[in-house]
């Protein structure tokens, strides 16, 4: 082996939509069956072996980069294509390298669609026939977040699992459904025939909240002790951001015009909670003095904030309802999961946000979820979504936004939820 060092290295830009100055510090000169091992700080290893016909360019793909912690993925950029090798710790980083540059993975090369069938108790696998079956039926379309095609078969249901809200479905329809994890990003997406287009006009209230007990609800839940509650530490976290935030633009020197900004351009502050649903959230904000506005498709509970929680109500689905207006915080609580395109609706809050303004996610966090098994509320069958962390930061990056402050918690009810705050780019 011989290596030629560059000194000073040659400095060269290269790069798209952002331009990159990498240093070209030398060259390695292999004789045949002579290999050079490079190594990350975090011990992962990447092998490059000369042959007399060529090189074997990366150790094998399925195997010792796998056990290295390295991903293979053939990328595109334009109208080349490059094969790149990524540390699993660092993939929010390099699925933001790829957004920045525009480019797009074609294939990950370290793995085929691996399924792993499991029931949601001990007790209770499917049959021999539908694990076949399921086994060729995975997701056809990319993952919507990060492009992968490779999902994994997590968990398979032939009966509600304990906990459950029993929904009016299709009269007699059997109970069956699938739980998948895209290999890329680690997003979860629930496989179903059912319906639920038009649960949220009244389906979902009847079922979840006994349709005419609203309000006992509503009190039930303001009355628990701030420990208990999970409405509780969801205000506390928004408004410790927006104070943080305020002093931070303090402290940056912000200019007067900055500063309004900063801790928003209106007074009182303004809100608008989408999938409003009891309406405990906005009833709580609007103690902190904040205007509130309640969007819910249900009749019902926009009656109910206008006539028990005193806030504005509007009816209507937030994607097609007109004449919303601007706010300075637009509230996403466990709603994204509930709809089939969660980039659409997030990307449409743009239009609805003040200058400076902010938006706030709620989201259940499968990953951790995952560890407790198939039964966990995370995984219900209302929900055809369930995040990671990764599919959260990809989220705002396709509908437009900067994801600040992500953030893993286990609330008090015991849900295990993701949260962050996200700005216009």
């Amino acid at each position: 082996m011989q290596f030629i060092p560059l000194d000073p290295p040659r400095r060269f830009p290269v790069g798209v939509r952002e331009i990159i100055y990498l240093k070209d510090c030398g060259r390695v000169a292999l004789e045949p069956d002579e290999q050079v091992t490079f190594v990350t700080a975090s011990g992962a290893e990447y092998d490059v072996v000369r042959k007399s016909w060529g090189y074997y360019a990366t150790p094998s793909l399925n195997a010792r980069l796998p056990n290295f912690g390295l991903k293979s993925a053939l990328v595109r950029s334009g109208e080349r294509l490059y094969l790149l090798l990524i540390e699993e710790a660092k993939l929010r980083e390099f699925y933001a390298y790829l957004a920045a540059q525009g480019m797009e993975i074609i294939e990950w090369l370290d793995q085929s669609v691996r399924c792993k069938v499991q029931g949601f108790s001990p007790n209770t696998q499917p049959s021999v026939s539908s694990a076949q079956h399921l086994l060729c039926s995975g997701p056809i379309s990319p993952c919507r977040f990060c492009t992968s095609p490779h999902y994994a078969l997590i968990f398979v249901y032939d009966a509600p699992p304990a906990g459950e809200t029993s929904f009016p479905l299709v009269s007699g329809e059997a109970y069956h459904r699938e739980m998948w994890q895209c290999q890329g990003c680690g997003h979860f997406v629930n496989r179903h025939g059912f319906d639920l287009r038009r649960l949220y006009e009244g389906g979902y209230v009847d079922a979840t909240y006994n349709g005419d007990k609203l309000l006992a609800t509503f009190q039930k839940i303001m009355s628990l002790p701030p420990e208990r509650s999970d409405n509780y530490q969801r205000v506390q976290r928004i408004m410790r951001y927006i104070r943080e935030r305020e002093r931070d633009g303090e402290k940056n020197g912000a200019g007067e015009e900055e500063r309004s900004v900063s801790s928003f351009s209106t007074s009182p502050p303004t809100l608008l909670d989408v999938g409003a649903g009891l309406c405990v959230f906005p009833a709580r904000m609007r103690e902190e003095g904040w205007e509130c506005t309640a969007l819910d498709p249900d009749p019902r509970a926009v009656a109910h904030a206008r006539e028990h929680v005193g806030v504005q109500g509007r009816r209507g689905d937030f994607l097609t309802t007109a004449d919303l207006g601007t706010y300075d915080l637009i509230t996403f609580n466990k709603v994204l999961e509930h709809v089939e395109d969660p980039i659409s609706m997030l990307r449409k809050s743009r239009q609805h946000l003040r200058s400076g303004g902010v938006v706030y996610v709620e989201l259940p966090d499968g990953e951790t979820a995952a560890r407790e098994g198939a039964g966990r509320e995370e995984f219900f069958l209302e929900h055809f979504h369930v995040f990671s962390m990764t599919s959260l930061s990809l989220l705002a990056m396709r509908a437009g936004f900067s994801a600040q402050c992500l953030e893993r918690v286990r609330e008090p009810s015991g849900k295990f939820t993701l949260c962050a705050f996200f700005t216009s780019l």
